[in-house]
């Protein structure tokens, strides 16, 4: 019997089994796929190394959760600061999301052309430090019983109370504070928040839109893609002692006298004490039964929503320097068959030759789409979907990037939510976890520990959510909590 059955080896479940090692705890980290990172994993054409989902890494710093985790294990991913760590391109305009803070509140000023935008954005940036904070100095987040709200209440938290309402109090409740009555910045506003927190300015809470809105100050390049962390990850979990087998697909967990009972769908079967589960909430509900199931029922009757994405990779000829390596680019018009009036583009680095060969790039686009908008579909119909949304990308690509408008696209692959259910197994394609949520708030999410004796959950659909900082900052608590 396995001591610790890991399930999924993206950041949340490689986290957590490489914390366990480290630690001297016997573990088994299983993986569906034939490569690692999940929804932040890569796949190679020819020369060409591309990400498959997230392209940017945040919350590095030593307080941070990416930080306190490599700093713990002793690694030093290859990271490059970005600045501005994001161009917003509106247009007729483009504004740069600088990392001074200073700079940037005045470009802002500058555009939007608004007095108080200045006491709209220190508000964003001082409830992003403060939250910081309150994470770097306390690992239970999610209070579950009396002694959480105990440990929570201590008198060094006093200061932290502030954050509190802003669970609760939407963006649109600070625009209006601040009298922010400007089209085009709502419009900023609202596609910053689809691509951080997944919801509008009037359902996003402000804790999280804030530490959201602000991480364009604190944007890293990962040398190589996003999976090279992530390996560093697995190295360390493999020479703590940790074992990994890759394309073992769990079919279900069963609970068990002396534990848990793993079978996979080649008809193994494994049994183990303790599951950390690394599985989106919804895919719980089909690989368990009885109590755990219905619980797992529960939690996706309440977040039945999440977004799929549509993505576009391909190569391109670049010898000339970029202003940043991101950029969000809004159009005049909806992208056919997606939710967003903007896209996503990240170029990789020129110097990184694990990307690409020298004199081009690796090009990542990603915007969100609805997952009924590719379900039900006829061969036919799906084809002419996916080459009507990606020549729509490409003509604003083009138009926003004219120095690439007569440069062959290699390699020209895309993705929507059909192919990232095909390849991660996640249901119905659903890639970015749960929304930040006014409505449906943040005490809501279900929490990293099941009421299920050595039921354990980590990843995007569970406390904290979304983001790679966030779900690392999940396999975080879990393991403290399993520690101690």
């Amino acid at each position: 019997m396995q001591e610790f059955i890991v399930i999924g080896a993206g950041y949340g479940g490689l986290a957590a089994a490489s914390l366990l090692a480290k630690n001297r705890k016997d573990v088994l980290l299983l993986e569906s796929h034939s490569k690692i990172g999940g929804c932040a994993s890569f796949y190679k054409r020819k020369e060409f190394t591309f990400d498959v989902g997230a392209t940017t890494i945040s919350g590095v710093k030593k307080h941070q959760p990416l930080g306190k985790l490599f700093n713990y294990l002793e690694l030093k991913p290859e990271l490059l600061r970005v600045d501005p760590g994001l161009i917003v391109k509106l247009e007729d305009k483009q504004i740069s999301r600088n990392a001074h803070r200073e700079t940037w509140i005045k470009n802002a000023e500058l555009l939007f052309n608004s007095e108080n935008q200045r006491k709209f954005w220190n508000e964003v940036f001082e409830t992003n430090e403060l939250a910081w904070q309150f994470i770097s100095e306390n690992n239970t987040i999610l209070p579950r019983n009396f002694n959480d709200i105990f440990t929570l209440t201590k008198l060094s938290n006093l200061k932290y109370t502030k954050l509190l309402p802003y669970i609760f109090k939407s963006v649109h409740h600070f625009v209006e504070k601040y009298n922010l009555t400007d089209a085009a910045f709502h419009r900023f506003l609202q596609e910053q928040l689809l691509i951080t927190t997944q919801n509008s300015i009037s359902d996003s809470p402000f804790l999280t839109a804030a530490m959201g809105l602000a991480y364009p100050s604190d944007t890293y390049y990962p040398v190589g893609g996003m999976y090279k962390p992530a390996e560093l990850l697995l190295e360390s979990f493999k020479s703590s002692g940790g074992e990994i087998q890759v394309k073992k697909r769990v079919k279900s967990i069963g609970k068990v006298k002396s534990g848990y009972l793993i079978s996979l769908q080649n008809g193994d079967q494994l049994l183990a004490k303790n599951v950390i589960s690394n599985i989106p909430i919804w895919n719980m509900v089909e690989m368990t039964e009885g109590k755990i199931k219905k619980y797992f029922e529960e939690k996706s009757k309440l977040f039945n929503f999440s977004w799929g994405a549509f993505t576009v990779n391909f190569g391109i000829e670049s010898k000339e320097e970029l202003d940043s390596l991101y950029y969000q680019i809004h159009t005049n018009e909806k992208i056919p068959h997606c939710d967003s009036n903007s896209f996503f583009v990240s170029f990789s680095h020129i110097d990184d030759r694990q990307r690409a060969p020298e004199g081009s790039r690796s090009v990542t686009i990603s915007l969100h789409t609805n997952v009924k908008n590719w379900i039900n579909l006829s061969t036919e119909e799906y084809n002419q979907k996916k080459e009507m949304t990606t020549s729509t990308i490409l003509s604003h690509f083009d138009i926003n990037f004219p120095q690439f408008k007569n440069s062959e696209k290699l390699h020209l692959l895309f993705g929507t939510p059909k192919t990232f259910q095909f390849y991660t197994g996640r249901s119905n394609g659903f890639v970015g976890g749960i929304p930040h949520s006014v409505s449906k708030n943040l005490l809501k999410i279900p929490s990293n520990i099941s009421p299920f004796d050595g039921l354990y959950l980590v990843g995007d659909t569970v406390f904290p959510g979304q983001g790679t900082p966030a779900v690392v900052l999940g396999a975080l608590n879990i393991v403290n909590e399993i520690l101690n």
